[in-house]
């Protein structure tokens, strides 16, 4: 079967899920597409996995103007190549991709990434016609589900949506050592898009706070991504004079994030809204111990019986305090990382989230 995946054209999770799918697919049963949508340049990394997994693609960029022309571009491709699903993780190009599976009988497959909470009006019109137009409707939590229901009233289809967790592969991301970290050196890192939904800005106060509170500890704070907030943190950092503690890593490739990650003491993730952050499964997958931000998506992945990290007010005080007890607790962050090892290995792997979308697109439409 022939499924095409449509996402951004820059840095983030969307691209994540839309890899994990195709490299859980590991026998190759399904001939695979993508088209990039955007008005940001081509992330430099997508190329390059495409040509690893054998993988056609194609970019359309939107113009100042508007998406209008990447819209058209994208319909005429998706009507050479005629794919017989179409998975669309940037939601606003709904209506184009609804057009072309009336025309060629294709199945159109809308994933919900944004958080609810930091959805702008645009994304909630693409919401709700999504909703209407599309043959089924991804989410990633029950929680999301039940805060669409509410948001979109009569128009909500519940026999249309079907929850799909993200999912990783825990092969290549695991657990290090340790045994490399540098004595005396405490190694945190965040990896998200630099967006004002995020708080780089407030992990920059907290580092400083943790070296303020404990000067003889070498702190290290590690940010990869990208986006319009870069240049904001960047000033912060020089403001702060914390040009020698924190490095901004901009764009990384994901073959370079596990790597990464196993690189670190501890994963921090400060956030205004969250749907089921792939940075933060890359990071339990790691077996890191984690402190994030007490937000719906995060707060039910890490909480639960098998409670896998510390979630905590948006404030540098909380975060500091978060930090500053794994570090005087050595053998509770290790529970922590071992727990959120586990957790996602059992639950949000990439081979099981495969399997749930294919079951999907293989049933009629309702």
């Amino acid at each position: 079967m022939k499924i095409a995946q449509v996402f951004y054209t820059g840095f983030g999770g969307t691209g994540s899920v839309a890899f994990s799918l195709i490299s859980a697919d590991r026998e190759r049963s399904q001939d695979w597409l993508i088209g990039f949508v955007g008005d940001q340049p081509l992330d430099p990394s997508y190329p390059d996995r495409c040509m690893r997994h054998n993988v056609q693609w194609a970019e359309f960029r939107s113009s100042a103007r508007g998406p209008y022309l990447a819209w058209l571009r994208l319909a005429l491709w998706l009507s050479k190549k005629k794919p017989k699903v179409v998975l669309l993780h940037s939601i606003n190009s709904i209506v184009v991709c609804r057009v072309f599976g009336w025309l060629y009988g294709a199945k159109v497959v809308a994933v919900e990434h944004t958080p609810n909470a930091v959805k702008s009006r645009a994304v909630w019109l693409a919401s709700r016609l999504s909703m209407l137009l599309a043959d089924r409707i991804v989410v990633l939590t029950a929680e999301y589900r039940n805060e669409l229901a509410k948001a979109h009233g009569s128009l909500f289809r519940p026999h249309k949506v079907s929850i799909i967790p993200n999912g990783i592969d825990t092969d290549s991301f695991f657990p290090a050592t340790r045994m490399s970290s540098k004595q005396g050196t405490i190694r945190i890192g965040m990896a998200a898009r630099f967006a004002w939904s995020k708080r780089q800005d407030l992990l920059i106060d907290m580092i400083a706070e943790l070296r303020s509170r404990k000067p003889e500890v070498h702190w290290s704070l590690s940010l990869a991504g990208d986006g319009e907030t870069f240049d904001r943190i960047r000033d912060k950092t020089k403001a702060r004079g914390l040009e020698n503690v924190v490095k901004l890593e901009g764009r990384m490739p994901e073959t370079q994030v596990a790597s990464w990650l196993r690189e670190l003491d501890f994963y921090v993730h400060a956030s205004e809204g969250e749907t089921l952050s792939t940075s933060l499964l890359q990071a339990m997958a790691t077996g890191l111990p984690i402190v994030a931000s007490d937000i719906p998506g995060v707060t039910n992945l890490l909480g639960g019986d098998h409670k896998s990290g510390i979630c905590v007010a948006n404030t540098v005080e909380a975060f500091s305090d978060a930090v500053q007890y794994l570090v005087d607790n050595g053998k509770i962050a290790e529970s922590l990382g071992t727990n959120a090892r586990a957790t996602c290995v059992s639950r949000y792997g990439n081979r099981e989230m495969l399997s749930t979308y294919l079951d999907i697109v293989s049933l009629p439409p309702k």
